[in-house]
């Protein structure tokens, strides 16, 4: 809940939306109090360090809404000094600051007897700007590449502000087509990087990273000009031993009995055929 000090010129205290926490509900607890952690000592002004990629995602986006936030109620406290200045408006101001902080508060704050999806004010859904035709043919392309039932909605706030914050940069609805193709080809049959295909991840602050990322084909292994040893002993192997055949077979169609055995004797036995090849080529015990 918001509390500050009349006298007080720094803000002691942040305040989180449930539609923002909708976008890291699914986060594990270790996860979610990594996050917590870094929203804090950033609030507090401290070096936060080396972050992990789906940490510093979250973080950003976090980051945007606190500074947001931060500068309304830097906005709200001059307005509260300058009308205690004037003297007769001061009860007003206060009156008003009372009010803007009671709407605020009702958003994160939950009773026993209503449901968190209740909670939202009517005041936080007002505040929802209407998917623009960019950001519904963007997601509309996700979805049917990544072929999801439910899909992500254009009207999700904080699909609209990743989107939103890289169209402020420059980038193109044609960029983003570019890295919705781009990232579904690589990772939709990966099992450990499918996860990521989702807006949080792929809009993120390393967008230009994946928009420019070199995609690399398939390379055809090439056969190589010249044999391999192993290959050129096979081969001779091959054509010693098909003529040793052709000789034992020449001998057994042309000569008698006493000589076939004869020819296949001494082609067992000689020093050059493919028995003579092969005792050469293989040492003593190889099965091979």
């Amino acid at each position: 809940m918001e509390a500050e000090k009349n006298d007080s010129s720094e803000k002691d205290n942040f305040l989180v939306n449930l539609d923002d926490y909708q976008a890291v509900r699914n986060f594990s607890n270790e996860d979610a109090g990594k996050l917590f952690h870094t929203i804090c000592r950033d609030s507090l002004g401290e070096e936060i360090g080396d972050l992990e990629d789906k940490i510093q995602v979250a973080f950003n986006f976090f980051k945007n809404r606190l500074e947001k936030n931060r500068k309304n109620w830097e906005k709200t406290r001059k307005a509260r000094i300058e009308s205690g200045k004037l003297g007769g408006l001061a009860k007003q101001a206060n009156a008003n600051f009372a009010k803007q902080n009671e709407q605020t508060v009702a958003n994160v704050a939950v009773s026993d007897n209503v449901n968190v999806s209740d909670s939202v004010s009517v005041n936080d859904n007002k505040k929802k700007a209407s998917p623009s035709d960019e950001i519904i043919t963007i997601l509309e392309d996700l979805n049917k590449r990544t072929k999801s039932k439910k899909g992500f909605s254009p009207s999700t706030q904080c699909n609209q502000d990743l989107i939103r914050a890289r169209m402020s940069e420059g980038f193109t609805v044609e960029n983003f087509i570019t890295v919705n193709e781009k990232k579904v080809k690589q990772w939709l049959h990966d099992p450990e990087m499918a996860q990521y295909l989702r807006p949080a991840t792929l809009y993120s602050n390393k967008f230009e990273g994946y928009l420019n990322q070199i995609e690399v084909k398939d390379v055809k292994q090439v056969k190589p000009k010249y044999p391999t040893a192993d290959e050129r002993r096979r081969e001779n192997n091959k054509k010693v031993f098909e003529q040793s055949i052709k000789e034992i077979e020449d001998a057994h169609r042309t000569g008698t009995a006493d000589n076939r055995g004869r020819v296949v004797a001494d082609e067992t036995k000689s020093n050059h055929g493919f028995f003579a090849q092969l005792h050469r080529e293989l040492p003593q015990g190889d099965d091979g």
